[in-house]
């Protein structure tokens, strides 16, 4: 009897120890992948061919990793069609050669675009853009209220070029000395200087919460404007300990021009916080449900801010999207990504070419921390803090390409927050 425990001791274990058991700890499903496929090998005139077999190895290693369960064959076979075509991008992706960042096949993997976008993402377009564009869709009988509105618009933009030609004759007078002073400063500066002078973190100074996770909940809005309040805080405070705001209070509450789980922005979210007082609950008094659900109020404990004020940043202008982070704080933005690069990004500068940047196009909220240059890929970058939990990028964090054509929108809708 003893001998049958143990030789049936060790048929499980040996059915334990199969491929799949690299997959777990603190190995990720792609260095599963890379383990298993030589990518290159299945290269073919530009088109990743992968046999059933394979696909089929590493689709249970993916079920495994990830406790995947399907209500029926018929939905299994559908995400399984979804899976296989993440796969090749993926392996396709990691191919390309000059290529400044990585993909890594992840829990999304058997996700359409459609639920992820849904799911997690959630930026509604600001409220003012919005007006802008109703207006211009409104029928003839306003166009006298937006002949006086133009009126007032020349007259106000008249006294602007007034004051600018005035500006200008004083620049003129320092131009010269400024252009030599520049000129000698650059020269007794190494190109390490200049570089070193390119980097700015506020995670440095211990005045950034950690990485959350939206789960399935479109309120990325809420924890990029809960990032912005946090370190706001911990500066005006000269906190040596970071305080978690609560972001689910932001998405439950926030309901005069937020949508909860459905989208947001950081307008009316700053709003709703100065509309209570100038106080946030912290996260755990108030802790975050994954779901909208309804606002409280009783036996919740609230940090006083202080009056909130928030401005924005010119669209476009990464130049002043670096002034501010590096004056105020964390800022609030808005960002296109409409691309599986995002989806499956791992690590590394991420480079889109063509990535929109129209403010209407941004579709997903984060907040910009920091900055720094990569010496090995010649490259300066955004640090930018998600809301996809730490096992999505750089721990949860997202290298984009900075100075580099206003990439994705980066500048195109980005908030400061003041705390007065």
């Amino acid at each position: 009897m003893r001998l049958y425990g143990i030789f049936f001791t060790g048929i499980i274990l040996i059915s334990l120890c199969t491929p799949c058991e690299g997959i777990f700890g603190s190995s990720s499903l792609q260095d599963y992948v890379d383990s298993l496929v030589d990518a290159a090998k299945f290269k073919f005139d530009g088109v990743l061919n992968l046999n059933d077999s394979v696909i089929n190895q590493i689709w249970s290693a993916f079920k495994t990793k990830y406790g995947r369960a399907y209500s029926s064959l018929g939905e299994e076979k559908q995400r399984l069609r979804v899976f296989r075509d993440h796969l090749r991008f993926v392996l396709e992706s990691n191919l390309k050669k000059m290529q400044t960042f990585q993909l890594e096949l992840n829990e999304f993997a058997d996700w359409t675009a459609d639920e992820f976008n849904t799911l997690k993402k959630g930026l509604i377009v600001s409220t003012s853009f919005r007006r802008d564009m109703m207006i211009t869709g409104q029928d003839e009988e306003d166009s006298l209220g937006r002949s006086v509105r133009k009126l007032h618009r020349r007259h106000y933009h008249a006294r602007r070029l007034k004051r600018s030609l005035h500006k200008r004759r004083h620049h003129r007078k320092r131009f010269l000395k400024d252009w030599i002073l520049n000129f000698f400063s650059k020269n007794n500066t190494s190109d390490n200087g200049n570089q070193q002078s390119n980097v700015f973190d506020w995670r440095t100074k211990s005045v950034v919460s950690s990485v959350k996770d939206q789960r399935k909940c479109g309120c990325c809005y809420a924890f990029a404007t809960a990032t912005v309040m946090e370190t706001l805080y911990a500066i005006k405070t000269n906190s040596k300990t970071i305080i978690d705001f609560s972001a689910q209070q932001i998405a439950d509450c926030s309901s005069n021009g937020n949508n909860g789980c459905a989208g947001g922005n950081f307008g009316p979210s700053v709003r709703y916080l100065a509309d209570n007082g100038g106080k946030i609950a912290t996260e755990s008094s108030y802790p975050y449900a994954g779901a909208q659900k309804s606002c409280r109020t009783s036996g919740v404990n609230e940090i006083q801010l202080g009056n909130i004020q928030y401005g924005v940043i010119p669209e476009g202008n990464e130049k002043k999207l670096a002034e501010a982070l590096t004056n105020y704080g964390p800022i609030f933005i808005g960002i296109d990504t409409d691309t599986k690069l995002f989806m499956f990004y791992k690590t590394g500068v991420l480079k889109i070419d063509n990535c929109p940047t129209r403010r209407q196009d941004m579709d997903h909220a984060m907040a910009v921390v920091g900055y720094g240059y990569d010496d090995a890929l010649k490259s300066s970058y955004w640090i930018i803090k998600n809301s996809w939990g730490t096992k999505w990028g750089e721990q949860g964090y997202l290298r984009l390409a900075k100075d580099a054509g206003n990439m994705c929108g980066v500048a195109s809708m980005a908030y400061y927050g003041k705390l007065a």
